[in-house]
């Protein structure tokens, strides 16, 4: 069966037009929530995708080091996204958490080489998986806990996951269209 869903994409205003006219580059790291790929928020735990990805826009704009925004104008990308649902792993639901967990037992001798203990492994799993032939997917989907512009200024960490992500490993193949759907002042949001 062909699953269809919207996912938001929240940029700058330069990138946004370089996505729509080429398509997306992949994040590429182990600290990835989900590994490599393109990276949207989507319906889940939030009924506001498109808003989360406007506030991700901005969030990522501030500079930290120079105090001052690195782009003026942030954006919302909404593309549709497909996949075959054999090709989809959903670890909102029992069975995709029990395959991450499964995916930790088959690597723990590579981890502990790695390292990584106390820091979030999901995407260091999956990209293993993925890597190895082991994890044939092309989209996944997980809940998470991101910190916007409120949470980062007040210092708000919570474990409570407040956002839907959803990662696209293929986008050429798994991104039907995309089309910008907003388009604002970082400046007017935030003062």
């Amino acid at each position: 069966m062909l699953l269809h869903f919207n996912g938001f994409h929240g940029t700058s205003l330069s990138s946004a037009k370089k996505i729509v006219s080429s398509n997306y580059e992949s994040s590429i790291g182990d600290d990835e929530w989900l590994g490599n790929g393109v990276y949207f928020f989507v319906d889940g735990i939030s009924s506001k995708p498109d808003e989360q990805a406007k506030k991700w826009s901005i969030v990522q704009a501030w500079d930290k080091h120079k105090k001052t925004y690195k782009y003026k104008n942030y954006c919302v990308i909404n593309s549709e996204i497909q996949v075959e649902e054999d090709d989809y792993l959903d670890l909102t639901k029992e069975e995709g958490v029990e395959i991450l967990s499964y995916l930790s037992e088959c690597f723990e001798k590579k981890l502990r080489k790695l390292n990584k203990r106390f820091k979030p492994i999901d995407g260091l799993l999956i990209n293993l998986a993925r890597d190895e032939g082991i994890l044939p997917i092309e989209v996944v989907k997980g809940n998470f806990y991101i910190k916007f512009a409120k949470e980062r200024i007040k210092n708000i960490t919570l474990r409570t996951a407040n956002c839907t992500i959803c990662t696209v490993y293929e986008p050429t193949k798994n991104i039907t269209s995309s089309n910008i759907i907003e388009i604002g002042n970082i400046k007017d949001e935030t003062e």
